[in-house]
């Protein structure tokens, strides 16, 4: 009996020890979303300004550069998943994989011819699993 307790002693502070590093981890994880927070909106007026310069000098140019024009007709979409190479993510790799099957829906939808990009792991397991057809993959990065 004593040997039973021992053990379910050890179980209960080995339970309550991953508790805590949990809890640390997401406390961790919260200051970094913040801090990218504040860091988005400080960029804002950066972008903001920078759309600005950008418009300014397209309307003011006469170039018939592709990159500078728009095109009559679209027929070709390319998509960039961006998953992470491990997990830990949360919803982050199912929320964006979703996104990016619907809208590549929408695009075959409308007729165009639709090349997924994909950088991560996770989403490169997705669709290879599925068999799906990527144009070009990249992991490894974390």
């Amino acid at each position: 009996m004593g040997a039973q307790l021992r053990v379910y002693k050890r179980r209960i502070r080995s339970v309550t020890a991953t508790k805590k590093i949990t809890k640390a981890m997401e406390m961790i994880a919260a200051s970094r979303v913040v801090k990218a927070q504040r860091k988005v909106a400080a960029s804002t007026p950066y972008a903001t300004e920078l759309t600005r310069a950008v418009t300014a000098v397209g309307t003011g140019s006469n170039t018939k550069h592709p990159l500078t024009t728009q095109a009559e007709t679209v027929t070709r979409s390319a998509v960039l998943l961006l998953t992470s190479d491990r997990g830990l993510a949360g919803a982050f790799n199912s929320n964006a994989i979703k996104a990016a099957e619907q809208l590549t829906a929408r695009l075959e939808r409308e007729g165009k011819e639709v090349d997924v990009f994909i950088v991560g792991r996770r989403g490169v397991a997705h669709y290879n699993f599925r068999e799906r057809k990527i144009a070009e993959s990249w992991s490894g990065f974390t």
